[in-house]
Parts: structure tokens; sequence; C-alpha cells
């Protein structure tokens, strides 16, 4: 009886599992959430949904410190399907209360279950009253009649659904209408196509007057000064009139001051600066922003605007001095000389304009150079697609660059003076576009050496006794060739996690966490650090520590696995899987180059899932290798391992140390027992660390 694997959690939650169950486990993968936005001060109750199963949902983790939620308990515990299997909870009900001085925009959050943890969730927090989009509104003369200030919420629900709202303004009134629906859709999992929205203003007699598709990335914004009082009405829908009930959205209209984007956009830590307020609020009284003293990077700051508080803005924390840009510098010699290290606030302020900067460089003096203005799924959302190129003397064209990666569309160079003399960093628009939100911050400083640490795995639940493992990558920086020791921050009682130094020849690491025989259900958000010794330049060195970014797995159409960084790393103790415990024997590995080894595993099902289980040592989809912990040399044998398990318990997996393999020891590996959810995902459960060792010659 399925009964007996149940604790005292599942219980008081109201969900009873009873009988056998053939579904593979899975986490919950949160859709959608409407009403999407919650006012702050105010308690209001949200539904989420998704699919597989928020069975026995039990604890809510939201972002920041500030936003309380709960579960809602249902009122009658779910029924299966059929007799012998697992209730299916397709939606669960929230409690939300931010508190009054919240601050507002996205946020997100997970929900913990019996079973395990959720994909990332995302809620928007709000200043005015949420209204709800009521019946069929897909015609102006059947608009929904609304109040301003208010944030609409409702759903771009089927194909050519378009959603009308009526309001009243006074003359002279200035409003603004913020959309928050394609934003929200960048870190589902399970959402393969996402909504394009545009909005219109139209008057009484059916004119528009104003419209916008794209502003912050896919989503519109605008604002509109009213000469004449009277009824107007809003439109909202996709852009090529698709659809989808998963499409949800928020509208924030108001008539405050609101600032799109301030200038500059690169500001000091622990100071007060005063801002220019781009956007509506140009004309409105003097802007500031105050940056606590210990933050960094790209943050989302309260914005106050005559005193009071505005909207929050995105912008760039950096400890370096900060300077303005100025004019005129569009060409080479007119460039003034800046000093490092150095932060320079500017703005590409009319198409074709261009900036250009002067350092003065010793022959062999690297440094580095990195555009911050425009960057997806973060606060940065300047128009400027930036191109940075280095320059000599003679206008000669020496380093470039466009985008730092697929993913930063920011560029980014590091740059070698060949000789001693001054060079020219010259910044543009690349399709020569401008204006006076084209804003930017551009940090050049010597290349010293430093790394940026990443995870392959968001969050992880163990069964008592059980293990999963998460991949983390190093990419060391200007020169860094050092270890990189790397562990787990707050993780849950009785949750424990193997030491792991990611080598100078190596760039990936495995991190297993076990959780304890005795572990009770827990749920914890973590960090990933990584710790390093680096140069500091004076023949001294320091310790400096670099957080993971955590990435969440993304279903692509056409069963592609994509990933998307989130901000929640969450470590669970649940209470049942389909994979109890991977048992490998042996569990420490001496090979010599040239030699194999047979690690023989032994899966434990709990008793009610026989369906398929495969194995591996890497993390892979489709031939493409997320997660790699083999030391260099070593490889995976295919056709000696016995990986595919069908509905058996045991196979083996055989490696191999190249004929010039080098030395290594003590490097952590496992294996994975893997059961397929869908075509992209499969739940890995991993044995203890197998520590491997590659003798010298």
């Amino acid at each position: 009886m399925l009964s007996r694997y149940l604790t005292p959690l599942t219980m008081l939650t109201g969900w009873l599992i009873v009988g056998a169950c053939q579904a593979q486990i899975s986490y919950p993968m949160i859709t959608h959430t409407h009403p999407v936005a919650v006012q702050r001060g105010q308690t209001s109750e949200i539904e989420v949904s998704g699919t597989q199963n928020f069975l026995g949902a039990y604890r809510v983790l939201v972002e920041g410190n500030d936003v309380q939620a709960e579960v809602v308990p249902a009122k009658e515990p779910p029924k299966p399907d059929k007799a012998g299997a697992l209730p299916i909870v397709r939606s669960v009900r929230l409690r939300v209360t931010p508190k009054a001085d919240a601050l507002p925009g996205p946020r997100e959050f997970r929900i913990a279950t019996s079973l395990s943890v959720s994909s990332i969730g995302q809620l928007v927090v709000v200043e005015d009253p949420v209204v709800i989009e009521q019946g069929s509104n897909n015609t102006r003369e059947t608009a929904n009649k609304i109040s301003v200030p208010c944030v609409v919420c409702g759903k771009i629900e089927a194909a050519e659904d378009v959603d009308w709202f009526a309001f009243e303004v006074k003359p002279g009134q200035t409003l603004s209408f913020e959309v928050y629906c394609a934003r929200l859709q960048d870190k589902i999992h399970d959402l393969q196509k996402h909504a394009d929205p545009i909005i219109a203003l139209y008057d009484a007699s059916g004119r528009e007057l104003a419209s916008n598709d794209d502003f912050y990335f896919a989503d519109p914004y605008l604002a509109y000064h009213f000469q004449e009082g009277g009824t107007y009405y809003l439109q909202i829908r996709d852009a090529i009139y698709d659809g989808d009930p998963r499409w949800v959205y928020a509208i924030a209209i108001h008539d405050r001051p609101y600032a799109t984007r301030v200038f500059p956009l690169g500001v000091s830590p622990g100071k007060t600066v005063t801002v220019e307020a781009i956007g509506p609020a140009r004309q409105a009284d003097r802007a500031t922003l105050s940056i606590p003293a210990q933050v960094s990077g790209i943050q989302r700051l309260p914005l106050q605007i005559g005193g009071k508080p505005a909207n929050a803005v995105g912008v760039y924390v950096i400890s370096l001095p900060t300077i303005l840009e100025q004019e005129p510098n569009d060409t080479p010699s007119q460039a003034a000389v800046v000093q490092l290290p150095v932060c320079i606030n500017g703005r590409i302020q009319k198409p074709g304009d261009v900036d250009c900067y002067r350092v003065s460089l010793k022959k062999g003096q690297a440094i580095r150079a990195e555009v911050f203005a425009r960057r997806f799924g973060t606060e940065l959302t300047s128009p400027l697609d930036a191109s940075l190129d280095v320059l000599d003397a003679k206008g000669n064209v020496l380093a470039s660059n466009d985008d730092t990666s697929a993913a930063i569309r920011d560029p980014a160079l590091t740059f070698t003076a060949p000789n001693d003399g001054e060079y020219i960093l010259r910044l543009r628009d690349l399709f020569s576009k401008g204006g006076e939100d084209f804003v930017y911050a551009l940090e050049i400083a010597p290349a010293m050496p430093d790394f940026i640490l990443r995870c392959d795995g968001d969050k992880a639940w163990l069964v008592p006794g059980g293990s999963m493992a998460w991949y983390v990558q190093v990419t060391r920086l200007n020169g860094f060739a050092g270890p990189v020791s790397v562990t787990i921050k707050d993780l849950p009682p009785g949750v424990q996690v193997n030491p792991l130094v990611i080598p100078p020849n190596m760039t990936q690491g495995v991190l297993v966490l076990t959780a304890a025989a005795d572990a009770k259900p827990a749920v914890q958000n973590v960090q990933v650090v990584g710790l390093a010794q680096l140069p500091t330049g004076d023949g001294k060195e320091q310790t400096i520590e670099r957080i993971a970014i955590p990435a969440q797995e993304i279903y692509f159409p056409g069963g592609g696995r994509g990933k998307f960084d989130v901000r929640l790393h969450t470590v669970a103790v649940t209470e049942r899987a389909d994979v109890l415990q991977v048992e490998a024997i042996p569990n420490q590995i001496t090979l010599k180059p040239g030699e194999e080894v047979k690690i023989a595993v032994r899966v434990h099902r709990h008793p009610d899932y026989k369906g398929n289980i495969g194995l591996d040592v890497m993390l892979r989809h489709l031939g493409t290798v997320y997660g790699n912990p083999l030391p260099p040399g070593v490889t995976l044998v295919e056709g000696k391992s016995k990986t595919l398990l069908g509905q058996g318990n045991e196979g083996h997996i055989v490696l191999r140390a190249a004929p010039d393999a080098p030395p290594c020891q003590n490097v952590p590996i496992s294996v994975l027992a893997q059961v397929s959810i869908n075509f992209v995902v499969k739940i890995s459960y991993s044995s203890s660390p197998i520590l491997l060792t590659i003798s010298p010659k």
C-alpha cells in the first residue's frame, strides 16, 4: 500500500494518496497565474495553474521578503480519475499579501508540494486596485467599464480575442498604460507559444488615438495626454490575433509621474543620486534614487520624484568611479581621455550619434570593456543595440563586438594593447538609431582575473536517503586559470552536498545533493557559491566569492531543451519518488591512462513505479551535453554500458581513460537514473558521489 510511504505532511494538507501509481512523479510546471497582479498592502487570492501535479501543495516561496503567500486549502480532497491512480491537481489557490511598501514589479515564486517543488511562476506587485476582466468584451460596445487608476487583469485566451475597456478621464489628464504579459512568459517551462501583445487607445467615436507594440521588449507601454475629458477605450490583443488560455496580462493604468528609464544608468552603491527621469515624468520635479550599500549589478530600485515614491526603474549598480559622457565626442579627435577604472554613463542621443572615449595604455596592458544597456530577461531595457570598437591612433579597428553571447546582446570585449599609446573606444547603435532613452553604462577597467558560475538545475527534491545532481559550469575570465571551490549555502536540515573543486583543466563539475534517511519534509531557497584565490594586481591574492546563476529548463518547440536564468534556487525534502535510491559500486575509482572500469548500478524503485529507467553519467538531451563532470580524457563507453534498464533494476556504466588522459585526483562524478516525463523532461535521480582518480603514467 502506498500509504506506507506517506508522512503526516500529506495528511495535514488533505491530499490522501491511495493505491498504486503507474504515472511518473514530476514537478508541477506552472503555466499561468490569474489574476497575475496583487495590490500591495492588500490580501488577494490568485489561482496558479499548470501541468503535471500540484498534489499536496503546502508552501509558497516568493522572491524577496516583502510578500507573504500561503496555499488556500481545498474544500474537498482531490479524487483520482480511476481506481488505483494518483489524484491529479492542475491548479492551486494562493492567498498573497504584499507589504504596504513592497517594491512594485514582477516576483518569482515556487510552490512546494509533498511530491516535489514547482517550476518558476511569476506574479506582479502593483500599487492600484486590481480589476479582473469580466464576460465578453470583444467589442467597443461590450467594453468592461473600469475606473482609473487601476490594474486590469485578463487573458488573451483564444485566437482573435480582443479585450476592450472603457474609462473616464478629466480634461488635461495624462495616463500611463504599462502591460505585463510577454515578460511573464519567458520563464515558463511548458509554454511553447508566447504572446506578442499590442495596445491601442480610442475615443468615443472609434478613432484610434495611439498604439504601441514593443516597448519593454515584447510588452507595450504608452503614455497619452487627453486634451478633452470624457469616455475613452483601451484595446489589448495579440499582434497577429493569436491567443492561448495561458496568456495572462496585467495593465497598470495611472496618472502618476512615471519614468520609463533613467539617466545616468550606472550608479554607485550606498548613495542617493539625482537622475533624469525619461518618459512622462520628464517635466516633473527632481528625481532621486537611493541605492542600498549592499547591492550590486542589475537592480530594480524605487524612484523618488518630488520627494514622493514613484515607479521602480532598472539601473546598473557598480562600485567603480562613475562619470558622465561629455559632448561633443562623435569622432576620435573629439574623444576625451578617461582614467581607468571607470563607468561612463552615456546616451546615443539621436540617430547616427557616435560616442568616443580615449584611453592611454602600455604595451601588453589588457582592459575589459563592457556595455550595460539592454539585456533580455533583466531590468535593463534601453532600446540601444550597442556595438563597441577599439581603434588605434590611425583609425584602424583592432577589436570589435556586438553581442557578448546569444543571451547577452550588449557588447563586451577584452583588449590587449600591442604598443604604448592612446586607443579609442567607439560606441554606437548597430542600426544607427538613437533618442533620449538610448542610455548606457560603459564599464572600462583593467582586465583582472575573475570567473562566472552557472548552474544547470534550479530545483531539487529529495526523498529521505535519495540524491539529485546539479551541474556547475565555470567561465574563467581575463587569464584566471586556478581552481574553483563550489558549495551550497542554506540547505534544508538533513540535506548535504559533496565537496567540489573544479580544477584548472576543467570547466564543469557535479554537486550531488543527498537527504539523510531521517530527513523531514522541508523546503528552502539556497545559493550555490564558488570561491577562488584571485590576484589583486599588486602581487597579492584575495578570496573572491561568486554566486551561481541558476537556469530553469525550458521546453522549446519541436522538443528542444532550452534554459532561462531565474533567481530562486530551491531544494526540498519530499515524500516519494519513482526512484528512491541509486546504488553505484565502486564509489572510489583509480584508473591508469588506457584503462577501463565497470561501475555496477542498482536502482531502488518505489514499489509502485514500474516504468522505464535509463542510466547516464552526463546530463544530455538529443545529443547535446548540458552537464559533463568527467575529467579530461575520460569517456563513457556506450557499447559496453548497459544504460537502458526498461523495467529492470540493474545496469552498468563503463568508463575509459584515454592513453593520454592527464592525471587528476578525487574528481566527483555520479550515475543518473532517469525517468522520462515527456519528450524533453527527464527526472534525474543520482547516485552518491563517485570519486575518480587518474594516476600519472
